[in-house]
């Protein structure tokens, strides 16, 4: 008898991981292919687009050789969000390097766009910056000649990260993507849910080369694979997913633990501003309103051991946990790579460290880059408090990073609320499944299961250490 099984891809910032789920959301195959941007020089962060479209069909295809295709009723895709393809449209060919999130090259054209940054946040709930992709798109065609060219010759396409694999996984026959990625591009209405003639015009992008927008819940077509018709029913961005697979509540959160970190607060049915943050939409199932979160994204989690690692000091990652808590010294660790995100937005900042001496060690370094990453969100925790937003526990915590409990037990005490661990490591590509399976009649149950994480230590001591750590920020940000 077949068994029906719901496909996922998320294309990562460090990776493709593709997954096949039951119908009780458990898993029948994954499959992982590890790849990274180049990073020449500083500020530059990009791939080739044939590198991003191999990987993700090797992912892909992996797991449908695993469960074989005919098993397969349905095919999300996920994606990072702010990185963005510019590609022909009538050969497939990439007209460049693709500028991911993390690149900063477009500083200029985010600069001299000709509308404010509080329009643009109104409009968008985001930043002008040239960490989303409008700058990014308007430096590609000022300085990428093919761009250049296509776009007089009317054959030019740009566009997410999912919609460009999902273009090239129907032959072309959809270019559409869903509301959560549009909104990353900048150019995204998030009250109308439509491209913006004010920011196309800013920015001086046609919205003739922007796909078509829909729910991300919805038809974007069919991958055949082995002559086996699946249909694609999910486009979306990878924390609007894993959001959705938590299912949020009002003022609940979710802490995504991965490459960077991000901070997803459940703000209601009606977008909710705050300066220092951003205002996110979530993954849709209907043409209707989504719901809207407040986002503070923290630029480097992951990527700051990564980088720890780079320097020479060197240990595996099930090392982690108890070098930190071995640790007599932690040093103070600012993880600015890229700068800072909320609530500071400033990309001036650079990684700094404070409380090296003669009696520092790995395990000293190792902790201090950890309790980085949990300071940078208790700061985002601590700027809704002081703005009124009531934060509701359990906290969830999802992401890579979770397999660190010394990190989420921190976390745990700086925030002085509980947190759920999710003993789901693929939150993303759950949440896609799960979206994917409310378009299907037949019955799917998906029910995270967590790990608590408490705090362990008086609420005085979680507030002098907040404080010590604001102190050396403000020193590290002159």
């Amino acid at each position: 008898m077949k068994e029906e099984l719901i496909v996922a891809l998320d294309i990562g910032t460090s990776g493709c991981r593709a997954c096949a789920t039951r119908k009780d959301g458990s898993l029948a195959a994954s499959y992982q292919v590890s790849f990274t941007p180049t990073r020449p020089t500083e500020g530059i962060s990009q791939y080739e687009a044939t590198d991003i479209l191999r990987n993700a069909i090797t992912a892909l295809n992996s797991v449908l050789d695993k469960i074989g295709p005919q098993q397969a009723v349905s095919l999300a895709v996920s994606s990072q969000r702010s990185t963005v393809v510019l590609w022909n449209k009538n050969t497939g060919e990439a007209a460049g390097p693709v500028l991911t999130w993390e690149d900063g090259r477009a500083t200029k054209q985010a600069e001299e766009a000709s509308i404010s940054q509080e329009e643009v946040h109104l409009l968008t709930g985001l930043y002008k910056t040239p960490f989303f992709s409008a700058p990014k798109i308007a430096w590609s065609l000022q300085n990428l000649p093919k761009a250049a060219a296509w776009l007089k010759q009317n054959s030019l396409y740009a566009a997410p990260v999912a919609s460009y694999v999902i273009w090239h996984l129907t032959k072309g026959k959809i270019f559409a993507t869903d509301y959560s990625l549009a909104q990353r591009t900048l150019l995204f209405d998030i009250r109308n849910l439509s491209w913006s003639a004010p920011l196309c015009k800013a920015f001086n992008i046609p919205d003739t080369i922007l796909p078509a927008l829909k729910p991300s819940v919805s038809d974007y077509g069919a991958y055949t694979y082995q002559g086996v018709d699946i249909p694609i029913s999910v486009c979306v961005g990878d924390q609007q997913a894993a959001a959705a697979y938590f299912n949020l509540q009002p003022h609940q959160s979710l802490i995504n633990y991965g490459t960077g970190a991000f901070w997803l607060y459940h703000a209601g049915n009606e977008p909710a501003f705050l300066p220092g943050m951003l205002t996110s939409v979530s993954a849709s199932k209907t043409p209707q309103q989504p719901v809207y979160y407040l986002e503070g994204p923290v630029n480097s989690a992951a990527s700051a051991l990564m980088w720890l690692k780079a320097q020479g000091i060197c240990f595996e990652d099930n090392e982690i946990d108890t070098l930190c808590r071995t640790a007599k010294n932690p040093l103070f660790f600012l993880p600015a790579f890229g700068g800072l995100g909320a609530p500071y937005w400033d990309f001036t900042v650079s990684p700094a460290v404070q409380g090296l001496s003669s009696r520092t060690r790995k395990a000293d370094w190792v902790a201090g880059v950890t309790r980085g990453i949990a300071f940078l969100l208790t700061d985002i925790a601590a700027y809704l408090r002081q703005n009124g937003l009531p934060l509701e526990g359990p906290i969830r915590a999802a992401g890579g990073l979770t397999h660190i409990s010394y990190l989420t037990d921190f976390q745990a005490d700086l925030l002085q609320l509980p947190l759920e661990i999710s003993h789901q490591a693929e939150a993303t590509l759950l949440g896609a499944c799960y979206l994917s399976a409310t378009r299907l009649n037949t019955a799917y149950t998906f029910s995270p299961t967590y790990t608590p994480a408490r705090p362990s230590i008086p609420a005085e001591q979680a507030r002098a250490l907040h404080e010590a750590w604001q102190v050396f920020v403000s020193e590290g940000k002159k």
